[in-house]
């Protein structure tokens, strides 16, 4: 979590990206998007369909959680949504703008099928099943205008993602750090990730970044001291 966090932070000062000016809606994007998957997390681990191998954790652990979880739903959205400024910085084209309806007419449907399928595969339905109607939202509903530039952003973190959750799934140890249990999904990996963890991180991100974008919004529309209303967020 420390070196993943170290580049993004001190890079958050280039002065074209100037990311620093962000933090203040950035965090409160991540946190809520967090709980609502640290509850979920910590279902799926008093239930036994994930858990962490004891000899690669710190010890400190709150609701069957450890502290490297909890980081990780800070330090990796604080990174992800970090790639996404950059690119959006330094890319002024929306390379795949013209392909985002596409791409989510795709998914969408990928995504429907697995949870319909493996009905009886928890990780999966929920996965695949909240993916789906979070993309529709943004493809059908609102016709969001970044998608394309989010969808952009997602094919370059799952390089790095490749590389540290296969780490962490089993690649490089003898032991697995986090280990899964396939009776709750597919069953069908990639390398050694599970298929589903692909898209339970798009599902992090976009939830992450669909907030971090409606509070830019709202900033540049009324200013930074605008207060948000209850009912209108």
């Amino acid at each position: 979590m420390a070196a993943s966090f170290a580049g993004p932070f001190f890079l958050s000062f280039d002065k074209k990206v100037a990311f620093y000016k962000s933090f203040g809606f950035l965090f409160k994007s991540i946190i809520p998007v967090a709980i609502v998957f640290l509850i979920w997390d910590a279902i799926f681990t008093s239930f036994g369909f994930w858990g962490f191998n004891p000899k690669y954790i710190s010890g400190i652990s709150l609701f069957g959680l450890p502290l490297g979880e909890y980081l990780f739903f800070i330090v990796i959205p604080f990174c992800c949504v970090f790639v996404y400024e950059v690119l959006n910085s330094y890319i002024s084209q929306d390379i795949l703008g013209s392909w985002s309806t596409s791409i989510s007419n795709f998914l969408m449907g990928f995504s429907a099928s697995l949870a319909v399928i493996f009905y009886d595969k928890w990780y999966t339905v929920l996965t695949f099943g909240l993916l789906a109607v979070l993309i529709y939202w943004h493809s059908k509903k609102n016709r969001t205008p970044w998608l394309g530039r989010f969808y952009l952003a997602y094919t370059v973190i799952a390089l790095p993602f490749l590389a540290i959750n296969g780490i962490l799934t089993g690649t490089g140890l003898d032991e697995e750090v986090v280990w899964y249990n396939d009776a709750e999904n597919i069953g069908k990996r990639i390398f050694t990730i599970p298929i589903e963890d692909f898209f339970y991180g798009m599902l992090l991100i976009l939830a992450v970044v669909s907030m971090f974008e409606y509070f830019r919004k709202v900033e540049r529309e009324n200013g930074p001291e605008y207060k948000i209303s209850r009912d209108e967020f």
